[in-house]
């Protein structure tokens, strides 16, 4: 099976007689209370989801990240991994001194042992991110609502309270563990933070034919308003998996963790955690994690180029859309016809007639996946 990214799959979970041991001593510890997405990154560096980090970014890492797109030691890296903490707490701790975190509700989670404790420049940060310091850019809005001081060092969590979100949630130990099972030695991974439509299924089945499996992972955790929900999302993937997949070649899982709309620095930050999830290949399509005009169509697949080998095999598509000369969904490589005989399955016209309670046309979106999206609750994120 794959190597995780940087030779080793991370475990910063400790056991039920070592997490009596710390929690003994936890309200010694000046502690730091995490929201929900920072509670992801917390578990997904326990998991190994983040690996080959140890814990939140320390400083020279962040800033190699941010102007780099590598850690300190030149494994490539493209997204800070990163817990702010206000001026006051950054007053009170020194390097070499032990954290208490605990989860959104109180609950103690674990400990971080800091390493340094820094100050970051906002504006230089987005504009490496992003590309913009423009606040209209919701990763540039992330970012600027931070406290004004990270904390980074190596974490330790209590295994017994990290979240679990339903069948769905697997850590990159147990989905390796699956792969085995089914006896998948070639995974495409597919990133998604929309519900399926036509051409998403189209480009999973592509890939599909030169793998033996494929793992269908949606983003779950904060996005922008006017994106799906996160069960709009699984409960249309779980339908069109149901009628339209072969269910000994797929496998549904979710990744933990808030979009931050960084377009091609995503799509390679995607495709390591899927690499440590045990995936040999990774889908690239048109505007990967964009939004609005910030990015070129296919910036990301020229960042993986310049980039180049992360060991993980990057697929890359471009356009799909019906076409009603050929009679079906197709790209713009196999398709003689103009635009005249093509349904672009432009996102934003799909939510408007689904926000409007009726079905996409059936070329764009199978009947039973628009059924099950009109029968959930809270389709969209509202403002």
């Amino acid at each position: 099976m794959i190597t995780p990214h940087g030779n080793t799959l991370v475990d910063r979970t400790v056991d039920a007689d070592r997490s009596e041991d710390l929690r003994e001593s936890f309200e010694s510890y000046a502690t730091v209370t995490l929201d929900r997405n920072l509670l992801f990154d917390f578990q997904n560096l326990a998991q190994g989801v983040y690996s080959p980090l140890e814990g939140f970014m320390c400083r020279n890492d962040f800033l190699k990240v941010v102007n780099d797109v590598t850690l300190e030691n030149g494994v490539a890296w493209p997204l800070p991994i990163v817990l702010d903490i206000t001026a006051e707490l950054a007053n009170e701790i020194e390097p070499g001194d032990r954290i208490g975190i605990r989860r959104p509700d109180g609950t103690p989670l674990g400990v971080m042992d800091a390493d340094s404790v820094y100050r970051y420049n906002e504006d230089d940060t987005c504009q490496n991110m992003f590309g913009t310091t423009d606040d209209d850019h919701p990763g540039v809005r992330t970012i600027r609502s931070k406290d004004p001081f990270f904390v980074g060092g190596p974490i330790k969590a209590f295994s017994d309270a990290l979240p679990r979100n339903g069948s769905h949630d697997l850590t990159p130990k147990e989905m390796r563990v699956l792969f085995k099972k089914r006896g998948w030695d070639r995974i495409v991974g597919f990133q998604t933070r929309n519900a399926p439509h036509r051409a998403h299924e189209y480009l999973q089945k592509s890939a599909l034919e030169h793998v033996d499996g494929i793992l269908i992972q949606p983003k779950i955790g904060e996005k922008k308003p006017g994106d799906y929900t996160n069960e709009t999302i699984l409960n249309g993937y779980e339908s069109l998996i149901e009628n339209y997949y072969p269910t000994d070649s797929v496998a549904l899982a979710i990744f933990k963790s808030r979009m931050m709309y960084a377009g091609p620095r995503e799509a390679v930050f995607d495709a390591i955690v899927r690499k440590n999830y045990g995936c040999t290949h990774f889908i690239i399509g048109r505007d990967h994690a964009g939004v609005g005009n910030y990015y070129g169509d296919f910036e990301a697949q020229r960042l993986f180029d310049a980039i180049g080998d992360i060991g993980i095999e990057p697929l890359y598509y471009h356009y799909a859309f019906y076409c009603t000369a050929c009679d079906g969904i197709v790209s713009e490589k196999i398709c003689p016809h103009d635009s005249t005989h093509h349904m672009e399955p432009s996102g934003t016209e799909l939510r408007k007639t689904l926000s409007n309670g009726q079905q996409p046309p059936s070329e764009l979106m199978r009947p039973e996946v628009a059924e099950t999206i009109l029968s959930t609750d809270g389709v969209f994120i509202e403002e």
